[in-house]
């Protein structure tokens, strides 16, 4: 069973409000819940028949939760 462009869309447009910048409370384990949340999303959409290109965005998103979860959040040097 496969979803119509306005589903998929649907799909992408909660995929956005999840992964928003927004001033947020300082929330212990933030970037966890999120990202536990992503894969659940995900398999509500795999489940739900979106498109590939709304897995893929959900997967991306997942991904880059990981990469910043490893990166320093240092300052630059000044004269970088």
């Amino acid at each position: 069973m496969t979803v119509g462009h306005e589903e998929g869309c649907r799909y992408l447009r909660e995929l956005k409000v999840m992964t928003s910048f927004r001033p947020i409370p300082v929330i212990p384990n933030l970037e966890v819940a999120l990202f536990q949340r992503l894969q659940a999303f995900e398999v509500e959409a795999k489940a739900a028949g979106a498109p590939r290109e709304v897995l893929s965005a959900i997967a991306a998103a997942r991904l880059d939760l990981r990469l910043a979860d490893l990166r320093p959040w240092l300052g630059l040097p000044r004269g970088h």
